[in-house]
């Protein structure tokens, strides 16, 4: 068929929505999702009917739908797997049959985006057209996520588990119920867990667990002696209770501390030294815990992290099959291209994704997306998100977790704008960014728009003149953030605030603009009564927004105390 499907006019419409009768709580939840957004573009509510009842003329069937064989179009699910799904126009009606649990809500959330012009910009602001007319083109596309695993860790995304799923993401700390389809990747842990595994009490009583630094045994917040037999039969022990005691979880998580300190005794240096790495003495360590795992639990699998000492791979040694290894990039720059940056940083990173990609049975990668010392500072990394991500999928990752200012208030440094893009290229790294931006920046900003990109873009130029490396936790003194590039913004934001279309629109700009003030407060660019005066304007914007966090380790409050006291 080559004719443009209309599904309303003038209000009123002849379709109805078909369900399975023995529809998943997420295919009636898409059911419900498309009737309510439906109603709000066409002003018909659609009704809902499941696919016992006779087949009508005009009809939108979700899911593994008995209508759909009246028309002879037969679905491989097992092709389409839990979250892809097709869309599909025949005659006068409409397919979105997805595989289970989420492809069929996650098909219709593509169909009201991508065929209807709905925008989920943050929880609280969205776009809903409004059409007296409501027609579609000619549809016959399948869609699948390259990546399995799909988390962007920033508060604008956790709050809201609704939210999540319409941006199809699928992590573990996003809230998400049966109606959602649920979570790809249940993690117990989540990482840096050895503390959790073999705790400090038990080390107490058995020092030799400690791990040998220096010729020496030491205690604290450090890694384990993992060559150590009784040590590792205890962990065996526990991971098997881990399981028992939380039936939800998917992935078990044996990964080292968030530390260094890894163990240097006889046993373990020399078969890290003969490995060329000290991730073996990890490795060999998960590896066994995965093989004891998989003879009770064939489904559950065992992730360990390739982080900072542990990120170059063994030489030899591989992971087992049910073993994921997520390997960490938070040396590398950020405001260059990870695929061809010159910095050592990045060659470093580079060479051991390359050898960690033919050897890993699954690959996983976590991400960092903002300044973690200063969340409000501005973060010049929103022109190299896709070509990053890109970058991971060609090197065969299949779960990608995006951290960034994950305080209980959020609003870290233009994060709105990158939680939602990062989440778009996360379904679909060769998504239209470009449209995807102007769509943000447009249902946002409203006339402001033009005033924010210029600003943003003035950011990223000033990275690229100065020939910064910008890392996660550079200062407000580095080279691009100078006088020039303030009073610029400043600028900018002025005008932006002035075409502002309402006080609601006005207050999201004075937001953005909170990352120029936070540079000048913390580098002392103002002194004196002016420097009070800015002080108390920040605080009000960002007291107003939620904010609570200056960085991981520093509250709002706190850093207010410090610049009061200077």
């Amino acid at each position: 068929m080559t004719q443009r499907v209309v599904l309303a006019d003038e209000g009123k419409s002849p379709y109805r929505i078909i369900i399975p009768v023995d529809a998943i709580p997420s295919e009636r939840y898409a059911a419900e999702e498309f009737q309510k957004y439906f109603e709000r573009i066409s002003s018909v509510k659609l009704p809902i009917s499941t696919d016992d009842l006779p087949m009508t003329s005009h009809e939108i069937m979700l899911g593994d739908n008995k209508h759909l064989y009246s028309l002879g179009l037969r679905v491989d699910l097992n092709k389409l797997g839990p979250e892809g799904f097709l869309l599909k126009t025949l005659n006068n009606h409409l397919a979105v049959v997805g595989g289970r649990p989420r492809g069929t809500l996650y098909g219709v959330y593509t169909l009201l985006e991508e065929k209807l012009g709905v925008r989920w910009f943050t929880p609280e602001v969205e776009h809903v057209p409004n059409m007296t007319r409501v027609e579609i083109p000619p549809l016959d596309e399948i869609q699948k996520p390259d990546l399995e695993y799909r988390e962007v860790f920033w508060t604008e995304m956790l709050r809201n588990a609704d939210f999540a799923a319409r941006h199809r993401l699928n992590g573990h700390h996003y809230r998400l119920t049966e109606k959602h389809g649920g979570r790809a990747a249940v993690f117990y842990p989540f990482v840096h867990s050895l503390n959790e595994l073999i705790p400090c009490e038990i080390c107490e009583q058995h020092p030799e667990f400690w791990p040998m630094v220096n010729g020496k045994r030491v205690s604290g917040y450090v890694q384990r002696c993992l060559s150590n037999p009784e040590l590792v039969k205890t962990a065996v022990e526990r991971v098997k209770k881990w399981v028992e005691e939380h039936p939800d979880a998917t992935i078990i998580d044996v990964s080292q501390n968030d530390t260094g300190y890894w163990c240097q005794c006889p046993d373990c240096k020399a078969f890290d030294e003969a490995e060329g790495s000290p991730a073996a003495s990890l490795l060999r360590f998960v590896n066994i815990i995965a093989e004891s795992v998989e003879k009770d639990y064939p489904g559950i699998r065992v992730e360990t992290l390739a982080y900072q000492y542990s990120r170059k791979p063994p030489k030899n040694l591989r992971p087992r099959r049910n073993v994921i290894i997520r390997l960490c990039s938070i040396e590398c720059c950020f405001s260059h291209l990870l695929e061809n940056c010159p910095s050592e940083e990045n060659k470093s990173f580079r060479r051991d994704i390359e050898a960690w990609q033919p050897v890993s049975p699954l690959l996983y990668v976590w991400d960092y997306t903002t300044n973690f010392a200063h969340y409000l500072q501005p973060f010049p990394n929103l022109e190299v998100l896709q070509q990053n991500v890109k970058f991971f999928v060609k090197h065969g990752v299949k779960g990608l977790f995006e951290q960034g200012n994950y305080s209980p208030g959020g609003n870290g440094e233009m994060a709105p704008l990158r939680a939602y893009l990062l989440a778009k290229l996360l379904w679909n790294p060769d998504t239209d960014l470009k449209k995807h931006v102007d769509d943000f920046l447009k249902g946002y900003y409203g006339r402001a728009m033009n005033a924010v990109r210029a600003y943003i873009e003035l950011l990223h130029r000033k990275a690229r003149e100065k020939e910064v490396h910008v890392h996660i936790y550079d200062p407000p003194t580095s080279a691009f953030l100078d006088d020039e590039f303030l009073e610029e913004a400043e600028k900018l934001f002025d005008e932006a605030e002035r075409l502002a279309d309402d006080e609601e629109i006005r207050f999201r700009v004075q937001v953005a603009r909170l990352p120029v003030w936070y540079v000048k407060l913390a580098t002392n660019r103002v002194k004196g009564e002016e420097r009070l005066g800015l002080l108390r304007r920040f605080l009000e914007v960002a007291r107003r927004a939620g904010v609570t966090h200056i960085s991981e380790g520093l509250k709002l409050d706190d850093w207010v105390k410090r610049m009061v006291e200077e």
